[in-house]
């Protein structure tokens, strides 16, 4: 583990990746809007590679992605 110049555990390696709101303006809904996608960081224990969820709308996303800050 990491630690600072004081002793401390480094901030940065406790904190995980955030994720990430993205729309996606080449991919539109049938009404010609971006469609919305989160960027899931990398779980140690599924994968060690970056997982994009795309969601119809940006409420949906956003509903998402609050669940899963939730979870953690």
């Amino acid at each position: 583990m990491l630690r600072d110049s004081h002793g401390q555990h480094s901030a940065s390696v406790n904190c995980a990746a955030p994720i990430r709101l993205h729309l996606l303006p080449d991919a539109p809904d049938a009404s010609g809007e971006p469609r919305a996608a989160l960027l899931v960081p990398p779980s140690h224990t599924l994968t060690r590679r970056p997982t994009l969820h795309v969601f119809a709308t940006v409420a949906a996303a956003i509903a998402a992605k609050r669940q899963m800050e939730g979870n953690h």
